[in-house]
């Protein structure tokens, strides 16, 4: 078959046309290409909210150092000589539950660098890997740690890998003498936890005011005790007995709750609370700063009481684990975890410390009591099964049906937490 008869002119105007065609497309690509080479990488620019001044040179992180406790638990003085003697900024932030501190030490931003916990807050934040390793070798000053509280803490942080003892303390009963004289009878002193928990007691201070911390961990150990049955017991039947006990007593109860503990001591809006050491303390020394005439005593009950810490710990959420360990390492210092007693009432686990502590703390057997009467005090460190079913019925114990607390006879509108009295100079010593 013949190939079909093109004309010669229009098949070379077809070829130029396509060749034209093809050279300017290379030469577009070329110079698009040309174009996005030399061109400047284009910028996403932050929403104006998310856009910030530069911070001043004192509070950034370099300078700096986040404290996380527990509301009333730190001695602000001590931070203000740890800043001057060491040029860093102490930011301090405080939390009133477990929970919170949880929260907090997760927290992507503002993350505390150190937080300071009781002993079930640190299991908790441990359980959820929240923690850094605390290596000894670190700290100067962790010689100066008590083996003896050191080996109760394990408990909570095996090996006391992820922490350092601080202080330690008890719950027991934090009363107003007058008040329960006039209500128990003359020199009536609560040796036992009868005060509160035997119903016609309870019923004849209700008028006066009962208060009682929010812990499950801290308040079925004591009721335990009180009936003659091993704090930490796994029993059903036990914690359902010690649910049985304060549910008879609920109705003299007027507050659960932690947060204002101390305040309604020292003004007298309570006569009895079971409370721990330093809440006691620290409410006695507010009544006498605020000029008030309330004798605010402390006393372990004979049947047994539980043993409480503070332990310092690095969130794994820390910017400057560097400075963390520079604010444990000075706190371990003797004279400052002194300083730690001496403000908030509790013993601390310093070895040499008690050479600069008040002599009213480490003479007084109740709030400072021997390591050996120490063995045969309660831990808060339920199994978790039994923790669960002790917080429910907790919750069904401490709903809001007590009447509003009485007023005070001089009705003080609030007494305010003073600060820490000016300490004697320290004596220097190797850092």
């Amino acid at each position: 078959m013949n190939a079909p008869n093109i004309p010669e002119r229009s098949g070379r105007r077809g070829f130029q046309t396509w060749t034209l065609a093809l050279v300017l497309s290379a030469a577009l690509i070329a110079g698009w290409a040309v174009f996005l080479a030399l061109a400047p990488s284009p910028q996403v620019l932050a929403p104006p909210a998310a856009v910030a001044a530069d911070p001043p040179v004192e509070s950034t992180p370099v300078n700096q150092v986040r404290l996380l406790v527990g509301r009333d638990a730190m001695a602000v003085d001590v931070l203000a000589n740890f800043t001057a003697d060491t040029g860093l900024k102490v930011v301090l932030d405080t939390y009133d539950t477990t929970e919170q501190s949880e929260a907090l030490a997760a927290s992507a931003t503002n993350a505390p660098d150190v937080i300071m916990v009781s002993g079930v807050g640190l299991k908790a934040l441990a359980d959820i890997n929240l923690l850094q390793t605390i290596a000894r070798t670190d700290l100067v000053n962790a010689r100066n740690i008590d083996p003896a509280l050191a080996a109760r803490t394990v408990i909570y942080d095996p090996d006391n890998t992820h922490s350092v003892p601080l202080l330690w303390g008890t719950i027991g009963l934090g009363f107003n003498a007058a008040k329960l004289a006039e209500r128990l009878g003359p020199g009536v002193v609560p040796d036992s936890w009868a005060a509160l928990f035997d119903p016609t007691s309870a019923a004849k201070l209700a008028d006066c005011g009962i208060q009682v911390i929010d812990s499950p961990t801290g308040v079925f150990p004591i009721a335990l005790a009180y009936l003659g049955l091993p704090a930490e017991s796994v029993k059903i039947e036990d914690t359902d007995a010690a649910t049985r006990l304060w549910e008879s007593i609920r109705p003299s109860i007027a507050k659960f709750s932690s947060q204002d503990i101390i305040d309604n001591l020292a003004a007298g809006t309570v006569c009895l609370a079971a409370a721990t050491s330093g809440d006691a303390y620290q409410a006695r020394d507010r009544a006498r700063i605020a000029g008030l005439a309330n004798d605010i005593r402390y006393i372990l009950p004979k049947e047994g009481a539980v043993v409480v810490y503070e332990l310092l710990a690095i969130p794994k959420a820390s910017v400057n684990s560097a400075n963390a360990l520079r604010l444990i390492d000075y706190l371990l210092r003797p004279e400052v975890a002194a300083r730690m007693t001496n403000a908030k009432g509790f013993a601390n686990a310093v070895l040499g410390s008690t050479l600069y502590v008040k002599p009213e703390i480490k003479s007084d057997p109740q709030l400072a009591p021997d390591l050996a009467n120490l063995r045969a005090m309660a831990e808060m460190s339920p199994a978790p099964a039994i923790a669960a079913l002790r917080n429910r019925f907790w919750q069904l114990i401490n709903a809001p049906v007590a009447p509003p607390l009485p007023a005070p006879a001089s009705a003080p509108a609030a007494v305010p937490a003073p600060e820490a009295p000016p300490n004697p100079p320290l004596p220097q010593r190797d850092r």
